[in-house]
């Protein structure tokens, strides 16, 4: 693949790409953390609207699941605008003016409108592009760098879990909703960070990199859609209105969708997503319908969070350790982890036993989230690495949006959130074949490289 982007290699020891480090991390924090404020404020937003509750945590899920689901699109206009720095500040502007003009909204389309649209574009614009600048300052630190910057995820359950309750409780849901927009903003702060290295070597040119442990082994998806248009392509150029249409929908990198790799990985993360969806938003719900008090589910977060920053720096600490296991293995302990882990939640109803087994919860969901984003990075070049993230967010996206709704709608008709909750630990079985299958299309495509 050659583009036409600022030439970018990979540079592990440029101390600026720790500050890209620091800006994913603030990025991440808000992005995340902002989901996690609406399911605190689920229930008073569906008091004070006076609707049903699948309706509002639909909303909280849509809104995360939009921004995944236009992926695809902030793909193209990632290959298409030749300052991904430009792209996150605009992201930061809506997503921003979302939550503040949905502090006023007067019904519940209002405020669907506002964060789902708004803040969910902002979301999607202000989180894609740093998976690729951070490819272009890392390759031989790379799990240890987006280890560092995603784990902001779960910083961001444990900080703004019970921050969002001590402002709903001071100020109420709609002044919460307004001191979200204002800390939105520093999103703006964050792409003014973001600075892609300009020194140009070999490098640049390399299309794929050994992913640890075989991961990743076999076909280079990277030496499809090579002819991938840039912001600079038809610079100087009179191009019709057809013509530009072709060069979006190029930029969209369409051909990833055909590799059979990445599209078993991607149905088996999807069942992770499908789950982290639902729970995230109805955890603290689930928490005070099996007999806790806000203050003690409003801790569940922290719980998860914990979890889930031990499970990310799991696989980068042991890798320096003769104990040193695949990449593959840790999917599949994750995965076994949060089956078992949904499976106990659907029954437990005392405060500790409810944090011990959300912490382990958020422990599945951090080594399988690390093994992605290794996988990922190493599946394909690293100025491609955008695309590929934005198509699998686009698949998980969707199923975010029937997680959310399922999860709604099995409370009403059941009252409590236990079906959800087996039905999590089901679909987190299924993902096991399914990632075996991509392990043994992995194999084979190894095979025949040697």
């Amino acid at each position: 693949m050659s583009s036409k982007r600022r030439p970018v290699h990979h540079q592990d020891k440029d101390p600026w790409g720790w500050v890209v480090v620091g800006a994913t991390f603030v990025a991440t924090l808000i992005t995340f953390g902002n989901l996690k404020a609406l399911g605190v404020l689920l229930l008073a937003m569906q008091n004070d609207f006076d609707s049903d509750v699948w309706i509002i945590g639909w909303m909280a899920v849509l809104y995360n699941s939009v921004s995944y689901i236009s992926g695809p699109f902030i793909a193209g206009i990632d290959r298409l605008v030749s300052s991904r720095r430009c792209v996150v500040i605009v992201g930061g502007v809506l997503g921003s003016a979302g939550f503040i003009i949905g502090s006023q909204s007067t019904t519940v389309l209002q405020l669907i409108l506002s964060l789902v649209i708004l803040s969910g574009a902002g979301k999607a614009l202000s989180f894609f592009p740093f998976f690729g600048v951070l490819a272009c300052y890392f390759s031989d630190n790379y799990s240890v760098a987006i280890a560092i910057a995603s784990s902001s995820i779960p910083i961001s359950m444990i900080v703004y879990g019970p921050l969002t309750q001590i402002l709903l409780d001071t100020y109420g849901w709609r002044g919460t909703m307004l001191i979200m927009g204002g800390i939105t903003s520093n999103l703006v702060v964050c792409g003014a960070l973001l600075k892609t290295p300009a020194v140009a070597s070999q490098t640049c040119t390399e299309q794929y990199q050994k992913v640890p442990d075989d991961a990743a082994d076999g076909e280079d998806i990277s030496t499809e859609g090579e002819n991938i248009p840039s912001s600079k392509s038809h610079k100087g150029k009179c191009v019709t209105l057809k013509e530009n249409i072709q060069r979006f929908l190029t930029s969209m990198d369409f051909e990833i969708m055909t590799n059979k790799r990445f599209l078993f990985m991607t149905a088996s993360m999807s069942c992770v997503d499908f789950c982290f969806n639902g729970w995230i938003v109805y955890m603290v719900s689930h928490g005070i319908f099996q007999g806790l008090s806000s203050n003690q589910a409003s801790l569940l977060p922290t719980s998860f969070g914990i979890g889930y920053i031990l499970g990310k720096f799991m696989e980068p600490l042991f890798d320096h350790t003769r104990f040193k296991l695949s990449t593959c293995t840790w999917v599949y302990l994750g995965c076994v982890i949060m089956f078992a882990s949904y499976l106990t939640e659907a029954f437990m109803t005392m405060f500790h036993v409810q944090m011990i087994v959300t912490c382990f919860i958020g422990m599945g969901h951090g080594i399988v989230s690390q093994s992605n984003d290794v996988i990922v990075r190493f599946l394909t070049s690293g100025d491609r690495i955008v695309a590929v993230v934005c198509w699998q967010a686009l698949i998980g996206g969707v199923c975010g949006m029937g997680s959310g709704l399922l999860t709604g709608l099995t409370f009403e008709w059941t009252g409590s959130f236990q079906a959800a909750l087996i039905i999590y630990s089901g679909i987190m079985l299924i993902s096991i074949p399914l990632f075996i299958i991509y392990d043994i299309i992995t194999r084979q495509e190894q095979d025949r490289v040697k």
